[in-house]
C-alpha cells in the first residue's frame, strides 16, 4: 500500500544511475566495481546518507539512495565518480571522460515504487544474462539484506519495510517490473543512433524497410526503451500512415 511520499517532510529516496562514456566497460572486472564499491562506502559515510540498494554492472551503476538534502547527495556522486574517474584514467593511461553523464536521479515517490526499484537494481545482472538469480551476483546489495551486513541495518530495514519482523520474507516477495529507469532521459533519435551503429541497418526515412522496423522496435524491447508508435515514426522519418503500413506487412 503507497504511503505519504517521505518528500514532503524533506526526506528523499532517490534512484541514481551513472553510466560509462559510449557505453564503455568502466567496471570490466572485479576490481573496477569493488574500487566503485569502496568509494561507495566512503562517501556515504562522509555525506551521511544511506544506500539502500545498488549494482555495480560492467558499464553502468545503479544506487538507489535515501537523505533528507539532496546537495549531499550531489557531493556524495560528484565526490564518488571524480576519484573513480582519475582512477580509471590512471589504470588505462587514458584522458577524457569516464561518464557519459554527471549521473541521473529520479525520486522514488511511494512504497510500492521503492519495492519496484529495489527489485528493479537487484535483477539487472540477471536480465542482462550474467547470473540465473541475484543472490548469485557478488557486486549487489542482494545479500546485504538477505544477510543484513554491509549497508543494510536496523535503521534501513524500518525505513523500507516499516519494520524489521519478517523482512525477508517481504523482500523476497517483492515482484519484478520494468520501470525503464536508466532510459528515462534518453532521446530516441540518440537511441536510433546507437542502432544504426550497432547493427548498420539503413534507417533513412521512406527507404527504410519492414525488416529494418521490426529489428528497431525488438532492439527497443530488448533495451526496455519506451517510446510511443507516434515517436519511432517521428523518429524514423516516416508518417504515422507508412509506420503502420509497414508494420502490417511485417506480420
Amino acid at each position: 500500500m503507497p504511503r505519504i511520499a517521505r518528500n514532503l517532510l524533506g526526506e528523499f529516496f532517490i534512484h541514481n544511475m551513472v553510466q560509462g562514456i559510449n557505453r564503455e566497460f568502466i567496471f570490466e572486472n572485479d576490481k573496477q566495481k569493488q574500487k566503485y564499491l569502496n568509494l561507495m562506502k566512503k562517501y556515504s559515510q562522509k555525506y551521511e546518507l544511506l544506500i539502500i540498494s545498488y549494482c555495480i554492472m560492467d558499464n553502468h551503476a545503479h544506487l538507489l539512495t535515501y537523505t533528507n538534502d539532496t546537495k549531499r547527495l550531489s557531493l556524495f556522486m560528484k565526490d564518488i565518480n571524480t576519484e573513480y574517474a582519475l582512477y580509471y584514467n590512471k589504470l588505462k593511461d587514458r584522458v577524457g571522460y569516464v561518464f557519459r553523464n554527471r549521473f541521473t536521479s529520479k525520486i522514488i515517490s511511494d512504497q510500492n515504487q521503492l519495492y519496484t526499484c529495489i527489485k528493479y537494481i537487484h535483477m539487472n545482472p540477471v536480465k542482462a544474462k550474467i547470473v540465473d538469480s541475484e543472490e548469485k551476483y557478488k557486486f549487489s546489495s542482494y545479500n546485504d539484506y538477505i544477510n543484513k551486513n554491509n549497508f543494510i541495518n536496523s535503521k534501513i530495514l524500518n525505513l523500507v519495510f516499516l519494520s524489521e519482523e519478517n523482512y525477508i520474507e517481504k523482500f523476497k516477495s517483492i515482484k519484478y517490473q520494468i520501470m525503464n529507469l536508466e532510459n528515462e532521459t534518453t532521446k530516441i533519435e540518440d537511441v536510433l543512433e546507437e542502432f544504426h551503429t550497432e547493427n548498420k541497418q539503413n534507417i533513412n526515412g521512406k527507404k527504410i524497410n519492414s525488416t529494418v522496423i521490426k529489428e528497431f522496435i525488438k532492439y527497443l524491447t530488448e533495451n526496455e526503451y519506451k517510446f510511443t508508435k507516434v515517436e519511432i515514426a517521428k523518429a524514423l522519418n516516416i508518417s504515422r500512415a507508412t509506420f503502420y503500413r509497414k508494420l502490417e506487412k511485417r506480420r
